[in-house]
């Protein structure tokens, strides 16, 4: 019967409940986890912002490069040479356009021949289309916009690049005024942009290449 006494007795001593070692341990190794929890969804929510971000980045630069790589590609303003029967290449790169830009600051006049359809006159003077990238101030910093007009009407305007945080440059294979075999082949476009989602502040760089076609 003692015998037996003493096993109740052990047995109500085990179920008691936690030690204060015990409990203190626990609470300690919960806070550790939680902190490396925390840590690790932090980082979590850093990255998908960062990459939401630079998707962004990605899909603006697309945007403002396709409109770069076709304008490039149609540049080519010919006149008609009677003396020698060709065609030579007028400036097509900088030049001036004939109608009225909005305010803001130009970075460069795309600019080349249209001929009117089922005009079979080939010496007939053509219409100049021109293409002007400029720049505007807009909430704290710039934006890059395209006009497109066909002599002096204007087409269309269009915002290609938001953001900016300085104004974008072009650089040529060669003179970028230059007529002739001299007319640029190659002409890249640099913008710096500031994306408002990323988390680090930091502005992404991108240059736009486009080839000219005619030859």
């Amino acid at each position: 019967m003692q015998l037996a006494d003493r096993g109740h007795r052990a047995e109500r001593r085990h179920d008691d409940g936690f030690t204060l070692i015990e409990l203190v341990m626990t609470v300690a190794m919960v806070g550790i986890v939680t902190v490396g929890l925390v840590g690790v969804v932090m980082s979590y929510f850093r990255t998908t912002v960062d990459t939401q971000a630079r998707m962004t980045e990605s899909q603006a630069v697309q945007f403002a490069a396709a409109y770069w790589q076709r304008d490039v590609a149609s540049i080519g303003v010919r006149s008609y040479d009677s003396a020698t029967k060709t065609f030579p290449l007028q400036q097509s790169v900088n030049v001036t356009p004939a109608c009225s830009l909005p305010s803001g600051t130009v970075v460069t006049t795309l600019a080349w021949s249209q001929y009117a359809p089922g005009n079979l006159d080939s010496t007939a003077p053509a219409t100049v289309v021109t293409v002007s990238y400029l720049t505007r101030p807009t909430d704290g910093a710039r934006e890059l916009v395209r006009v497109r007009c066909t002599g002096a009407n204007v087409d269309t305007t269009t915002v290609v690049a938001r953001s900016l945080d300085s104004q974008p440059t072009i650089t040529c294979n060669v003179a970028c005024s230059g007529t002739g075999s001299n007319v640029p082949t190659f002409i890249d476009l640099r913008i710096s942009a500031y994306e408002r989602g990323r988390t680090d502040n930091a502005a992404f760089t991108a240059t736009l290449s486009g080839e000219r076609r005619q030859s």
